[in-house]
């Protein structure tokens, strides 16, 4: 191995002088002499075994730079550096030449008429590695044949004058050049490596990005490339800089290019890859000075999706519920399982409706999980929770800047977080007529702009909205737009209130009784009838919460009516217990019982249907019932008896 910095000489009798100098200085520079017409050859060499700089004088750096781009510190001559040795030369001979590539040399045209008048001066032309050394021959022979006794020069004229035989004298540089030369080395060392370390670290950088980078000179030619790019393009791994349009075949990318433009998202086909380039000018003070261009595989963009996708699914943006968690045998959820199944099958948006608490999230959710879709992101949001002000920005997303309170790196909404999957719009009553409109040209174009930008982003969702609202009614108030409306109802699932379908109450309260992890629990007939005769304004939301509430307050395995009334907050003694029938049947409950409940609430039909365990309209759909005459009832009886309990609470004396 050779140090990073090293001295090249053409001057055999040079190296040792050389090697005593720097030694002697404490400097690690390794001197080499090579012949000329190998100095190509063994620089490479050097570099191979870690050369970083170069130290020369004369024409070898010139003849180094043909052929490699190292740092290269020139030993420079001083104009007394050829006093002495002309003098030697006209101690032998009245005839002397000074030969060599001296017109880089501080002042020596300055100085030069110092010399004598009979002194032959032949500055060198420049000259590659093979013509160097036959040339400098020449020139010694011609010098030779105009009678010049002495030749003075470097080791490539001494060298040639020695094979023809002429005497000559040898230009020595003094030691304060050999440690010049050796400190501008050592500082374009700490230069080279800086600039090497910032190269690896660009070079790191690109090759780990998923896109395929390459940067163009002004020419049009490659001058870097990643290994992305170069597999895209076919770009040879070493290669001199090559033209762009032997790898790139879009001449209207091309041209774009030489016209300086940008390009932004531009699909093209290179061989059998199908690629998105994006391009830039790059600018050095501000002046153009070539082009990168960025290449992303369509297909590498789709498998990013897919992890994108599953990043959402663990990141909570999944569907967790299936038609099998849907609890209930009635009529009606049976008929609205089986529409919404149907559904699931199909791409169309799905409008559920139903009051607070009837599953409508559980809904949507199965019919994701039972749909195409059911791999990618189900994204569900609450349009009644989200501020109106922030809801356009949580759905859309946004660019930096666009608002104050902004991220700094702006933010993807939830329409983009969904894609190709799911978006489950809950209370989407709630949302307000600027909302409406951009939600509309979502469904229309399948493309979303974030707030403060300006880029179109295409998107693949499906929507499942939900509300508890009459959207009919909301559109004839004007709070609603109608062509939204027919948008998002394609398809329409209602979902029954609890107390539409009693048949379900008990099987419901056993399913969340088994869930809460708190045993078995059964219930008694009474028990039952009274909890099927309630309203559960709060649909199976409440009755979950009542189960829960229940098995806490009661221990025992079998719950009889009382300990469901205390559950309930119902106060009733025996004789009401009694009276209320099995699953709220009442039909069958005594008229008498019922009139005496009203009457000692002086008409109070509220509190009468309370301690009942019945809703206040079925109580007065029974007095109806009562008040009718039939076979089995006297007409007049109930008649008197209904008038006697409407009387009111009498005021207090005085």
């Amino acid at each position: 191995m050779v140090s990073e910095i090293c001295y090249v000489t053409m001057y055999e009798d040079h190296v040792e002088t050389a090697k005593q100098i720097f030694e002697q200085n404490g400097y690690a520079i390794t001197v080499v002499y090579t012949e000329i017409h190998r100095i190509a050859e063994n620089v490479k060499l050097l570099v191979e075994q870690g050369a970083k700089v170069l130290i020369a004088r004369g024409g070898v750096p010139s003849l180094i730079k043909q052929h490699h781009s190292l740092p290269i510190v020139e030993l420079r001559y001083g104009f007394l550096d050829f006093l002495d040795p002309i003098e030697k030369a006209y101690a032998i001979s009245d005839k002397v030449a000074l030969l060599g590539w001296y017109r880089s040399i501080r002042n020596f045209a300055r100085y030069s008429s110092l010399l004598r008048d009979n002194l032959l001066y032949v500055e060198f032309e420049e000259t590659t590695p093979v013509d160097c050394e036959p040339y400098i021959e020449r020139e010694v022979r011609a010098a030779a044949e105009k009678g010049i006794g002495v030749v003075v020069g470097g080791g490539g004229v001494v060298r040639a004058a020695r094979r023809l035989g002429l005497p000559c004298v040898h230009v020595d540089i003094d030691r304060k050049a050999f440690l010049d030369a050796a400190e501008e080395a050592f500082y374009h060392l700490q230069i080279y490596e800086e600039k090497e370390r910032r190269y690896e670290t660009i070079t790191a950088i690109l090759n780990s990005v998923a896109e395929g980078v390459l940067a163009l000179n002004e020419q049009g030619l490659i001058v870097h490339s990643n290994p992305l790019a170069r597999r895209i393009m076919g770009i040879p791994d070493e290669n001199p800089p090559l033209p762009v349009e032997k790898y790139l075949p879009d001449g209207k990318t091309l041209s774009i290019i030489a016209e300086g433009k940008p390009i932004s998202n531009r699909f093209i086909s290179i061989g059998n890859n199908r690629v998105v380039l994006n391009s830039d000018v790059i600018r050095i003070n501000n002046r153009p000075a070539g082009t990168v261009i960025v290449l992303q595989e369509t297909d590498s963009i789709r498998n990013l999706e897919k992890k994108i996708r599953i990043n959402m699914v663990e990141s909570g943006h999944f569907a967790k519920h299936r038609f099998s968690d849907i609890i209930g045998v009635g009529h009606f959820l049976v008929s609205a399982k089986k529409k919404a199944g149907l559904y699931a099958g199909t791409d169309s948006n799905v409008l559920i409706t139903g009051e607070t608490g009837t599953g409508k999230e559980i809904f949507a959710q199965s019919i994701h999980n039972e749909s195409p879709r059911r791999g990618n992101p189900f994204v569900a949001i609450n349009c009644a929770a989200i501020p109106e002000s922030l809801l356009e920005s949580e759905l859309f997303g946004y660019v930096k800047g666009s608002f104050t309170g902004a991220r700094s790196e702006g933010k993807v909404g939830f329409f983009e977080l969904a894609h190709k999957g799911t978006i489950f719009l809950d209370e989407i009553g709630e949302i307000s007529p600027k909302v409406q409109a951009r939600l509309l040209r979502v469904l229309q174009e399948k493309e979303i702009i974030r707030v403060g930008g300006d880029r179109v982003v295409p998107i693949d969702v499906r929507i499942i909205a939900a509300t508890n609202k009459n959207l009919s009614s909301e559109i004839a108030a004007g709070c609603f737009r109608e062509d939204l409306y027919y948008r998002l109802c394609v398809l329409s699932i209602d979902l029954p209130p609890l107390r539409e379908r009693k048949e379900d109450i008990i099987p419901t309260l056993m399913e969340f009784i088994a869930r809460s992890g708190f045993g078995r629990r059964t219930f008694t007939e009474k028990a039952q009838s009274i909890l099927c005769a309630q309203e559960w304004r709060g649909n199976v939301r409440e009755l979950n919460n009542f189960a829960e509430r229940l098995c806490v307050t009661c221990a025992s395995e079998s719950i009889d009516e009382r300990e469901v009334s205390e559950a309930l907050g119902i106060r009733a003694d025996t004789e009401t217990l009694y009276r209320v029938l099995p699953y709220g049947n009442i039909h069958r409950v005594d008229g008498d019982y019922i009139l005496e409940t009203l009457k000692s609430n002086y008409g109070n039909r509220k509190e009468t249907a309370r301690q009942l365990g019945i809703s206040s309209s079925t109580l007065w759909r029974r007095l109806r019932e009562i008040a009718a005459p039939s076979e089995a009832d006297d007409g007049d009886r109930a008649s008197l008896e209904q008038k006697a309990i409407i009387r009111r609470r009498p005021r207090a004396a005085g």
